[in-house]
């Protein structure tokens, strides 16, 4: 049957079909901006960036090249719509992009027309740079080991980083929690909440030159408190000799924190928890544009909560805030402005006697939440804050300035009950004691650098030269008392403790720490990086005795120069082996018996590896081999024993193994794997029997690993499971004097969420069976790791 229309009808039928058509289009170009894409975009002229983008993007490109011409574009990694990707290359630019058929066209915007906000250019270039979010559990990019914005597998040293999604997922309470999953890191302590204190590579993290926020220094005693993951954008991980970039460290690596900045894309997440040990906690993250097309952008982070512990008399509350600013009037020239505000009351766990924990008593095993101290006396109340700012401005598209500066103070009451070995009976305390103690540290923080870009045929170098200074002063008042001993079966707190008496090791200490350094990074013929570093240091200090005014330290003066060198081959498949050598050092203070000042302890790596990254993936691969001295370490004089030598030395060497990767769509992978020989190579000859042993607290073997799973592929995509076990071997441990062996451990971890709507509901479960072990045997005790915890969130995020 043949259908006949009026004639008049005919005109409105065109319409109609060119209606449907341009809606048809519409939806298509729609659909195409939308689309989804896992971008591998790294900073670049504009010209090659957008054709990475359109190539990645399945599109054609179509442009006239002198628009580009002279412009830079900013790295674009992870998943994000086209749209999206396309606004953070065009941010400044004045240019605008449309999709015609399967084309990316990029033009001048016509006369009245509009570009696109700058606002939503900004949070997307953030997200990508070396100090912004993680996308899943691989990072691509880090500012901590070259102090610019550079790929990870083309910095010749080994890097881990973790991201607030993976802090996140695992609910990490302390930054030892965090690296949980990280090869070659150990606890000092089974749970302490007082310090961030852990092993990197078989050597101890110092108070001064280990811990690094935002790339300056970020603690002056020991006893400064812990860092609030919740408040981290990222914990990375610099392993081994770093002291080219960041002057006096330990020789086993930094951990340097990036804080959560401001971004102009909106935020708004509330966070409820509750759990085990009578845990409540509130947190929130908000962040946005301070108005639309508003050069100011902000971000509040805080956090308060009230709980218990599992030891007895030992609370875990925690106050934290922490606001910040950004003015950012063009794509060359930002000012970020950072403040935080962290407060803990909680108190010390001491160690327990070997007896009883790792050795046999015949009163039994001691239970895991024995308190040792005095309830209403123990405590530790710290109250940390600092201000500082960040700003970076590109003078060119080569050279740019970047300088921090951050002011820190930390104030801490730190009364604490001790104890010391067994009487004969194997449950009283052979001696207890107490001590009074007040903390007082404040340092101002500076670092300023530029960096240089050229290029020589084939051959481009990144340059940076810069200068870093620090004032660090810490103020450390002791009171000792006597104190009743206590059976540890069957304690009876309240006895009287004895009168105060002023303690000889209270001082006053101040120190002044100025660096310059220099870097070159080499990249020939995108095969060969090169990296080349050296750094002289200059470090002044006083001491002096509180009471008696008495100085055992007087302007003494420290000098090094540490270098670093490095070399890696990028080969086409994402294959990249590596070979380097690194120096740190840290001052000695105090002089021998002939009155020589000590000079600083040095160490040395020799690295080799490889990292794997395939193009295009979410994987990361590496395994490495490394050989770490420490010496010039400080022993007792054979030939008066209340002096010291420096003529000890300390060797570290391992292999380590880490994945990170993401498997199809739907499931993340961590696996890590460490064996660390960590040992005395040197001891005083008073000590000969010390000569070859393995490092007190380290194990020798380590390994872990943690898988996460959506079920979308079965149509549950908003529900996801995820399960880890960490293994740790045995250890070498003192406990009140007493050698002992630390039994190795193996623990799980368990995590359930679904997502409905705005709202998220979490479980995580920590040593999920419960287990009772013992974390590690410290000079002055054992200390139980922590029971089965239990975290339920509930997330909202608008």
């Amino acid at each position: 049957m043949h259908h006949r229309f009026p004639a008049s009808s005919l005109p409105r039928t065109r319409v109609v079909a060119r209606a449907a058509l341009a809606l048809g289009l519409a939806l298509q170009i729609q659909a195409t901006m939308a689309q989804t894409v896992r971008f591998d975009i790294p900073a670049q002229p504009l010209a090659p960036a957008l054709t990475a983008l359109a190539s990645q993007a399945g599109l054609q490109l179509a442009f006239a090249p002198e628009l580009a011409q002279g412009r830079q574009a900013p790295p674009i990694l992870g998943l994000q719509d086209v749209a999206q990707a396309l606004r953070t290359l065009l941010a400044g630019s004045g240019l605008q992009g449309r999709v015609q058929g399967r084309t990316l066209v990029i033009e001048r915007p016509a006369p009245g027309g509009t570009v696109l906000p700058e606002v939503v250019v900004r949070a997307s270039a953030e997200r990508d740079a070396a100090t912004g979010p993680v996308s899943g559990y691989v990072a691509r990019r880090s500012a901590t080991g070259t102090k610019t914005d550079s790929s990870i597998i083309e910095t010749p040293q080994s890097i881990t980083v973790i991201g607030a999604e993976e802090i996140d997922t695992l609910k990490a309470q302390s930054l030892q929690g965090a690296l949980g999953y990280v090869a070659g890191v150990s606890r000092t302590e089974g749970m302490d909440r007082t310090t961030d204190g852990m092993f990197l590579r078989g050597f101890q993290t110092g108070s001064v030159g280990s811990h690094y926020r935002d790339g300056t220094p970020y603690s002056v005693n020991y006893y400064n408190g812990q860092q609030e993951p919740y408040g981290l954008e990222r914990i990375e991980l610099l392993k081994g000799a770093a002291s080219v970039l960041y002057g006096a460290a330990a020789p086993g690596g930094i951990i340097n924190t990036i804080s959560k900045r401001p971004t102009a894309t909106p935020l708004r997440e509330l966070n409820v928890e509750v759990g085990s040990f009578r845990r409540r906690q509130v947190s929130g993250d908000f962040g946005g544009a301070l108005g639309d097309g508003s050069d100011w952008s902000y971000r509040l982070t805080f956090l308060r909560r009230d709980s218990d512990s599992f030891v007895e008399h030992v609370p875990d509350d925690r106050t934290y805030l922490a606001p910040a600013l950004r003015w950012q009037p063009s794509a060359d020239t930002s000012l970020t402005l950072l403040a935080e505000y962290h407060e803990d009351k909680t108190a010390y766990v001491y160690g327990l006697p070997g007896p009883g924990t790792v050795l046999p008593n015949p009163s039994g095993r001691l239970p895991r939440n024995r308190f040792t101290g005095e309830p209403g006396y123990d405590r530790f109340h710290l109250r940390r804050h600092s201000v500082g700012y960040l700003f970076e401005h590109a003078f060119t598209e080569q050279l740019k300035l970047r300088h921090s500066l951050r002011h820190y103070r930390a104030e801490n009451v730190y009364n604490n009950a001790w104890i010391w070995g067994l009487e004969s009976d194997l449950r009283t305390t052979a001696f207890r004691g107490a001590q009074d103690r007040q903390d007082r540290s404040s340092a101002t923080t500076m670092d300023t650098s530029l960096q240089y870009q050229t290029s020589h045929g084939n051959v481009q170098h990144t340059l940076l030269a810069g200068f870093d200074y620090a004032t660090p002063r810490h103020r450390d008042e002791r009171y000792n008392r006597d104190s009743a001993p206590l059976d540890l079966y069957a304690p009876v707190y309240g006895a009287e403790r004895g009168p105060a008496a002023p303690a000889s090791n209270s001082s006053i200490a101040r120190m002044k720490r100025m660096g310059v350094y220099a870097q070159d990074q080499i990249k020939i013929d995108q095969r060969w990086a090169m990296l080349l570093g050296g750094r002289y240091d200059t470090v002044r200090y006083d001491e002096q005795a509180l009471f008696s005014g008495d100085k055992s330290a007087d302007g003494e003066k420290s000098h090094a120069f540490t270098g670093r060198a490095g070399l890696v081959y990028l080969a086409d498949n994402g294959v990249a082996p590596f070979l380097s050598y690194s120096e740190s050092y840290e001052p000695t203070t105090g002089t021998d018996r002939l009155g020589r000042r000590f000079k600083p302890t040095s160490g040395e790596q020799v690295e080799a590896g490889v990292r794997f990254q395939p193009p295009g993936t979410e994987t990361l691969l590496s395994a490495v081999v490394y050989r770490l001295t420490r010496d010039h370490v400080t022993v007792t004089d054979p030939l008066d024993v209340n002096h010291m030598i420096q003529q000890g030395r300390v060797r570290s060497q391992g292999l380590e193994l880490e994945a990170r990767t993401r498997i199809g769509r739907h499931t993340n992978l961590i696996a890590a794997y460490a064996y660390t020989d960590a040992r005395t190579l040197r001891a005083s000859p008073l000590q000969p029997e010390e000569r070859g042993q393995r490092s007190i607290g380290v194990p020798d073997h380590q390994a872990s690993l943690w898988g996460d799973h959506d079920f979308g592929a079965f149509g549950l995509s908003a529900l996801k499971v995820g399960l880890g076990a960490r293994y740790v071997g045995e250890s070498r441990g003192r406990a009140h004097g007493l050698a002992v062996s630390v039994p190795a451990f193996t623990l799980f971890d368990a995590m359930v969420a679904y997502d409905t709507g705005l709202w998220r509901l979490a479980l995580n479960v920590s040593n999920l069976a419960d287990k009772t072990y013992i974390g590690s045997c410290a000079m002055y005790g054992c200390f139980y790791g922590e029971p089965r915890k239990a975290i339920v969130t509930a997330t909202r995020r608008w």
